[in-house]
């Protein structure tokens, strides 16, 4: 029987459970009064006294039902006093199990004094106190990982000073990496609770686990210690607000550094290298190393082609970021992607060897390029790009000169007089090259054969503008639709100044096309060089979904950017666009070198595509070129029928094949996209390292192409080994906390509001589940039988 409601609390309101409108409940009062003055209305000889007490007896205990059958519930209001809460957080990434090596005596000394050999809180002189450890004392600091730290911090070290914020607060123990979980709720934790925790989580979400244990409880906690060495790659976009909300709500979080911001480690950041290559290339690569604790050492950079050593070269530590270069051969004949691991021998005592490699996948191309330059000018441009065209191995080249007579064509097999009128002949160029040509050389059936090469057959053109004829003779022909920019073809070439240069688009920063150099700054002067460009073609902007690479100097001074090289896609095929003939200025004091580079690149971009079979009806693409084991591949499938329109059903059905190991074939169901006809898209996950190949169902297969990728086994939490000390301070700023050392333990107590906090609670309580209301009932019935009998009434 719950306690008589008048001596609980405060009653704040009355409300019945199962509420009757005002008039209904009217009128079974009102039927009450009436049914109880009916039955007494009669005399009998009675006293009116008594026959009023009778009724009012009758109308009390049927007004008491009616109110317990409404269920007449309290709002009542209680204070409590509770002890604040004080979680502990200990990371368990696998981060937390490297094993620093210190040199530096302050490092020892937070070392030792982590693991109890030297007391906690005593002020000792860091050199003095460094001599005065044995061997074996030495041999525990080197083996042990942060995590046997952040333990032993826990464990031993730290234990009087959470044995005294304990007095006050409610301490628990919890472990963390993507999530967090319970260790011990006790006040103190002990070497049993932590012999299972190992270093294994794969990812850390630091934000994510504070704001789990702060909300684990009714009660914001005092405050949150985190024992982390600080890597976090696992947070998602809400870390800042959720420890901005920490601040707000006064819980502040105290971090306890564990590991070391420079530990010896040497890593590959990161590998420049391009994405496609020819069989017998030769393909640079730089590789940035960082270094720490190895400077003046040497050791040996080599890259991996399959798992096949192909180059190797001795590298010397410079200490900090470095650039160095390596190239190697492309010994692969066999189209599709390769995997090229570029690698840095380990040292002995190195805090982690999961970063000294980097894999990277490569797109294999083992066919010649087809190219047709048409040119109406014997211009510089001219002469330098027929020299490149002519050398490059990589390029079947075939020139069409409008300007000279059919004698060239029969003299030389480089030459041919027209353009091809063959469809079979004109669909074997890859890549159509359109110089300063008048377009009355052409066609009109010629002409429609060009556009159909582009737009069906996946080909690219590239129109080198020229004074004399191009763009401006094209307007009202099929090229000015192919083109990504628009023109003026009554107005002339604009002077331009000797000051303007091509600055790049963001675009074109991350194009491989416009990279000439891969450091930023370089490749912008180097771009410099190409001025004075003399004239320019009158573009007005460039086309709707065209991209622009790159613009002029004096844009700010014009109403829109000059598109000086776009591109877009024009059907199954791409059309570039590049206004100057003054590219050959890039050979100014450089050679060949830049200029060779910008048209090989060039050329590339714009053929790839149809040599690697992306220009059929079916086209599948992933979202990457290599994956870890277990992560999300996206997949997606361009699918259009005979006449090249899209395709839309419910399902399109595709295929990923291991080429590695057991070749396990999983079918993958794509789903279409709305926001685009004939765009299909769908999820894989590798469960293995290895190459795979995606490919169409075997009704399509013929007309899809197909492309592979590489997944692997990439330990994230490894790749970066310094410990965070400012993303730790930052956490601490947001949340009013502070970052203290092993050595500042003792200041946890002094720091951390142990005040108990009172609390008000409003809760609900039932009045008519009370012993009252049965008394009272058992009463009036009573009383009212009592007098009845007593009156020989019956």
């Amino acid at each position: 029987m719950p306690e008589v409601f008048f001596f609980i609390s405060d009653i704040k309101q009355v409300f019945p459970a199962r509420p009757l409108s005002p008039s209904i409940l009217v009128a079974i009062l009102g039927a009450i009064v009436l049914l109880s003055l009916f039955v007494y209305r009669r005399g009998w000889g009675l006293p009116i006294w008594l026959r009023l007490s009778l009724a009012v007896s009758r109308m009390v205990v049927l007004a008491l039902i009616v109110a317990t059958l409404l269920e007449p519930t309290a709002l009542v209001s209680e204070s409590h006093t509770r002890v604040r809460s004080l979680p502990v957080l200990l990371d368990v990434s696998e981060s937390m199990s490297m094993k620093d090596q210190r040199k530096r005596p302050e490092d020892i000394v937070d070392a030792a004094t982590a693991l109890g050999m030297i007391p906690l809180g005593k002020e000792v002189e860091v050199d003095r106190a460094v001599m005065g450890l044995d061997t074996k004392q030495r041999q525990v600091i080197s083996s042990s990982s942060r995590l046997d730290f952040g333990a032993a911090i826990l464990t031993e070290s730290g234990r009087a000073t959470f044995e005294s914020l304990s007095e006050t607060l409610d301490l628990s123990y919890h472990s963390f990496g993507q999530s967090q979980s319970l260790i011990s709720d006790s006040a103190l934790v002990s070497d049993e609770d932590l012999v299972g925790l190992k270093a294994t989580e794969s990812s850390t979400s630091i934000a994510a686990s504070l704001e789990a244990v702060a909300n684990s409880g009714g009660i914001p906690p005092a405050g949150i210690i985190l024992l982390s060495d600080g890597i976090d790659n696992a947070s998602s976009q809400r870390s800042e607000a959720i420890l901005q909300d920490l601040g707000a709500r006064g819980i502040p979080v105290f971090p306890v550094p564990v590991g070391l911001s420079d530990p010896d480690d040497v890593s590959i950041r990161k590998i420049v290298m391009q994405e496609v290559a020819f069989s017998g290339d030769r393909v640079p690569v730089q590789v940035h190393l960082k270094s720490e604790g190895y400077e003046r050492r040497t050791a040996r950079l080599s890259v991996l082609l399959n798992d096949r050593r192909v180059s190797s070269r001795v590298v010397r530590f410079d200490g900090g970021l470095q650039f160095e270069e390596i190239d190697f051969r492309v010994d692969v004949y066999e189209k599709g992607a390769a995997r090229i691991d570029v690698m840095i021998e380990p040292f002995d005592d190195e805090v982690s060897v999961e970063n000294n490699g980097v894999a990277q996948s490569i797109r294999v191309v083992n066919e010649k390029i087809n190219v047709l330059y048409i040119e109406g000018n014997a211009r510089w441009e001219f002469r330098y790009l027929r020299a490149i065209l002519k050398r490059d191995p990589r390029i079947n080249a075939t020139f069409i000169g409008s300007n000279v007579g059919p004698e060239v064509a029969r003299n030389s097999p480089e030459h041919i007089e027209r353009f091809p009128g063959s469809r079979e002949e004109a669909f074997s160029y890859d890549l159509v090259i359109l110089g300063d040509v008048d377009s009355s050389f052409f066609t009109g059936e010629e002409l429609s054969l060009l556009e159909e090469l582009i737009r069906d057959r996946g080909a690219s053109l590239l129109m080198l503008c020229g004074p004399m004829h191009s763009p401006s003779s094209y307007k009202d022909t099929p090229v000015e639709t192919i083109l990504p920019v628009r023109f003026d073809s009554d107005e002339k070439w604009e002077k331009v100044s000797e000051s303007v240069y091509p600055v790049l688009t963001p675009e074109g920063r991350s194009s491989l096309v416009m990279t000439l150099e891969n450091e930023e700054e370089l490749n912008d002067r180097i771009w410099g060089r190409m001025a004075p460009m003399d004239q320019l073609p009158p573009l007005l902007s460039a086309k709707p979904g065209a991209t622009v690479l790159a613009v002029l100097s004096d844009s700010t001074s014009r109403d829109q950017s000059y598109p000086l090289v776009a591109w877009q896609r024009y059907g199954t095929g791409k059309c570039m666009s590049i206004a100057s003939d003054r590219l050959w200025r890039l050979r100014y004091k450089a050679g060949d070198k830049y200029h060779w580079r910008l048209w090989s690149q060039s050329i590339q971009f714009m053929t790839l595509s149809r040599l690697m079979g992306e220009h059929k009806r079916v086209r599948l693409e992933t979202d990457r070129s290599f994956y870890p084991v277990d992560g999300q591949c996206r997949l997606y499938a361009h699918v259009l029928d005979d006449n090249f329109d899209p395709i839309v059903q419910p399902i399109f059905r595709v295929s990923v094949t291991g080429l590695d190991g057991k070749q396990v074939k999983e079918l993958v169901s794509l789903r279409p996209d709305r926001s685009q006809a004939g765009l299909y898209e769908g999820y894989f996950t590798p469960v293995e390292a290895g190459r795979y190949r995606l490919e169409a169902n075997e009704d399509d297969r013929d007309v899809s192409s197909s492309t592979e990728f590489q997944v692997s086994d990439i330990r994230q939490e490894l790749l970066d080994t310094d410990m965070r000390p400012d993303h730790l301070q930052r956490i601490a700023e947001l949340t009013g906390g502070a970052v203290i050392g092993i050595r500042e333990l003792p200041q946890l107590t002094s720091l951390i509001k142990s005040d108990p906090v009172e609390i008000t609670l409003l809760s609900e309580r039932p009045l008519w589940d009370n012993g009252i209301v049965a008394l009272l009932l058992v009463g009036l019935l009573g009383f009212e039988w009592f007098l009845r009998r007593k009156h020989d009434l019956p």
